[in-house]
């Protein structure tokens, strides 16, 4: 079973799929698990707040989204 440790992240100043440059003071977070990937737009400042287990476990609650369990 896949684990949020198994994202790889990477950061970019260009859009994924467009490679726009990102609006100022943003940062994208692009993450790969398998052949799966998914990426968000974090202020940067924001960004030298967290740590790569954090954006690893955002970036995997898009690639991997769990049904609620009630």
């Amino acid at each position: 079973m896949s684990k949020f440790k198994d994202v790889v992240v990477t950061l970019s100043k260009k859009h994924p799929q467009t490679a726009e440059p990102v609006q100022a003071g943003h940062t994208f977070v692009i993450g790969v698990l398998g052949k799966k990937s998914a990426y968000y737009e974090i202020a940067t400042e924001q960004l030298n707040n967290l740590h790569n287990d954090d954006l690893q476990k955002a970036l995997f609650q898009l690639l991997h989204p769990q049904t609620p369990h009630h």
